[in-house]
């Protein structure tokens, strides 16, 4: 169920960073996430990663608050993935996913300045990625394989808002509308599940 990207990009478009060697103690701490540490560093290419590729109009502090918000979360659900176990990924998942990504720029040499412009490394993008990746899936199999849509709720759907579908019958757009649907019920249901890993977890923010 692919389209569940589109929920998890509304979180937080890519996944913070493993703290790098580079950062060594000088990063500084913005918050940490039943332990686990999430820096400055960390979310400072992030908020780079959302500039150029999530194309954001929002002003600069509202972007890096949003996008802390979207790391705190997306650690939650990796801790959650990696302690149930059940969804890996592989290296091959994973050289895939950099592929997409690379061929959203113009050229090999744009990707790479891409990188370079945020002090990342492909090891670490695919680091990056691999999480991701690990978290689509586990909320595929986590929420979205319990979440159903009946024919019957398509069907009403398309009686109540026909004026979206000029000259279209409902056989046309059922599946549409379905799969328009799952996302709606998976996105409920995901933010219950975020919510109650929230307040079991002990996250803290330190003041910028």
């Amino acid at each position: 169920m692919r389209t569940l990207a589109a929920i998890l990009v509304s979180l937080c478009s890519f996944l913070s960073l493993a703290a790098g060697a580079r950062a060594g103690l000088v990063d500084r701490i913005v918050a940490t996430v039943n332990n686990e540490v999430i820096t400055a560093s960390e979310l400072a290419q992030t908020v780079g990663m959302n500039k150029r590729l999530g194309k954001s109009v929002q002003d600069g502090k509202t972007l890096e608050a949003e996008t802390l918000e979207g790391l705190i979360t997306r650690r939650l659900l990796v801790q959650e993935a990696r302690r149930l176990r059940f969804v890996e990924i592989s290296e091959q998942e994973i050289g895939a996913e950099i592929e997409k990504l690379r061929k959203r720029f113009e050229s090999d040499a744009s990707f790479m300045d891409f990188l370079r412009s945020l002090d990342l490394t492909e090891q670490v993008l695919g680091r990056m990625l691999g999480e991701q990746l690990l978290v689509e899936k586990f909320v595929e199999k986590k929420v979205g394989l319990f979440v159903r849509v009946t024919r019957e709720e398509a069907q009403s759907y398309f009686d109540s808002h026909a004026s979206q579908f000029p000259e279209k019958s409902f056989q046309d757009v059922q599946k549409t509308i379905m799969a328009a649907l799952t996302d709606q019920k998976v996105g409920r249901q995901l933010d219950k599940y975020v919510a109650d890993l929230r307040g079991k977890a002990d996250i803290r923010v330190n003041p910028s």
